[in-house]
């Protein structure tokens, strides 16, 4: 979440200092120009009447509200509550131990940090009251930052120092006209409608004095510049002291309220039923789960985000085919008002690699058809050793419904899926090696890993010591085993002839 919030804070202050780039010849000029731009943007909004990125300013605090007061009945939060890790409000000691202390020494540039941090990932819910003139906040129903709707992954591109990494991640502005636009569906219409999102200003160059004056928050909120640096908390820190005021700031449209999804985002479709039963296909942010490995989610954040908004993040656009590139996947995962997961994966990727991505889509699905077989058929032996389960899953509540199935098939998945993730340079060299003869033994040596982890796994979750339980792993084993073969059979046909 650190390494996410700086490259936001980074991005904006080149964008601002280049006032672009606009289109891919100025991309390419922009590590040569950009130090020297950035030197005299700095000079600039250091002024003694700007004082633009001064933390502890009396009249332009960074990121801050100088004229937060508390209410009557309000109370200083610590400042230790900007930083995750420490235990403050609901987070874990686990990192800790230190939560009884009276008082804290933060150094200012932690808290810098930690300010930036909490601006972009916060949690929502429940929060401290303050008053800002005339408008006091909510105590509870306060939404979450924008970064960390939805435990959404953000996608970096790493390169050899910061600079160039920098340079990576800087999508141009030709881009976020084609592909940072807000969008609805027109039901009467029955259509598709986008709208440009404007480019702004950042936050510091135009910040709010008042909390009605809508031309500057709709600038913080509304535009691509404005909102890589998002004041999403009202806070105010005093110079040499562990306490502040903090309350929930200005609102953030998300995704789900018909936004662009944050540059560094990825959006795919996806299909499921809705509360009638029917098959429906919706937009989401492709989110990070403990239970689903990264390396299942590649293809949706690396695919080229497209005028529709469907795609991974901006600066995908960015990566050199030609080389090989880290690509960083970040992200928090949400969890009912607090953050208790912070997922951190860095893949090497090759051009063989970039240039096979389809082929890579295609057998990560095959491994996920495998692991559903192998749910499928631990339910058939389910099934058939209880015969009260079909009535039992009935008299069960629907939202529980899932967690009682899952109780055997979760051990048997986990076990699958460690397997495989074990067995991952498997894949990695197939995909190296397409076109080449090799393709078709790496691809045998893939797919039979996959169906004997399966095999392995339904044989430790599923006892057959006796006559009832042999007769249920049978069916639950050939249920297994039998839709594997077909659609092996099928698949090598297609891959052989692709290959």
């Amino acid at each position: 979440h650190e390494r996410v919030s700086l490259m936001r804070l980074f991005l904006c202050v080149a964008h601002a200092a280049l006032d672009g780039p606009r289109n891919h010849n100025e991309w390419c000029e922009v590590p040569v120009s950009l130090p020297r731009k950035v030197h005299i943007y700095f000079l600039e909004w250091n002024k003694d009447e700007k004082q633009a990125f001064e933390l502890f300013h009396q009249k332009k605090p960074w990121l801050q509200v100088a004229n937060l007061k508390l209410t009557e009945s309000g109370k200083p939060s610590p400042v230790a509550l900007l930083d995750f890790e420490l235990a403050t409000g609901n987070n874990s000691t686990l990192f800790d131990h230190q939560g009884t202390l009276t008082s804290r020494i933060i150094a200012p540039e932690k808290i810098a940090l930690n300010l930036l941090t909490f601006q972009n990932f916060s949690p929502g819910g429940g929060a401290p009251i303050a008053q800002w003139h005339e408008k006091k906040t909510s105590q509870v129903g306060n939404p979450d930052a924008p970064c960390l709707s939805q435990s959404m992954a953000h996608c970096l591109l790493r390169g050899k120092n910061l600079a160039e990494t920098i340079h990576l991640n800087l999508p141009t502005y030709d881009r976020i006209k084609i592909a940072y636009r807000e969008y609805w569906y027109d039901k009467k219409k029955k259509e598709d409608v986008f709208k440009n999102v404007e480019f702004g200003r950042p936050v510091w160059e135009c910040f709010p004095d008042k909390p009605d004056n809508l031309t500057a928050i709709q600038n913080a909120t509304q535009t691509y510049l404005g909102r890589l640096v998002p004041i999403s908390r009202w806070v105010r820190l005093f110079e040499k002291s562990d306490q502040m005021y903090c309350c929930n700031g200005f609102e953030y449209a998300t995704h789900k309220d018909g936004f662009p999804a944050e540059p560094t985002a990825a959006v795919c479709l996806i299909t499921k039923k809705d509360k009638k039963g029917k098959v429906v296909t919706e937009r989401k942010v492709v989110g990070i789960n403990p239970e689903k490995a990264t390396w299942r989610e590649l293809s949706a954040l690396l695919t080229k985000r497209l005028s529709d908004g469907l795609g991974g993040p901006l600066a995908i656009e960015n990566a050199p085919y030609d080389a090989a590139f880290d690509f960083q996947v970040c992200a928090m995962i949400r969890d009912q008002a607090s953050m208790d997961i912070g997922i951190e994966s860095v893949f090497h990727l090759s051009p063989a690699f970039q240039s096979n991505l389809s082929s890579y889509s295609y057998e990560v699905k095959q491994a996920e058809q495998i692991s559903q077989q192998l749910r499928r058929a631990i339910e058939a032996y389910r099934n058939t050793i209880d015969n009260d389960w079909a009535a039992r899953i009935k008299r069960t509540q629907a939202k529980d419904q899932w967690k009682l199935r899952n109780r055997l098939a979760q051990a048997a998945s986990l076990s699958y899926w460690t397997t495989v993730e074990k067995n991952l340079p498997l894949l990695m060299s197939h995909i190296e090696t397409i076109g080449t003869d090799a393709a078709t033994k790496t691809r045998e040596a893939w797919r039979k890993m996959l169906y004997a982890s399966a095999c392995d796994a339904y044989r430790a979750a599923c006892g057959n010591e006796t006559p009832r339980q042999m007769r249920a792993f049978a069916k639950g084993w050939d249920s297994l085993t039998t839709k594997k073969n077909d659609s092996e059979s099928d698949n090598n046909k297609i891959k052989e002839d692709e290959v």
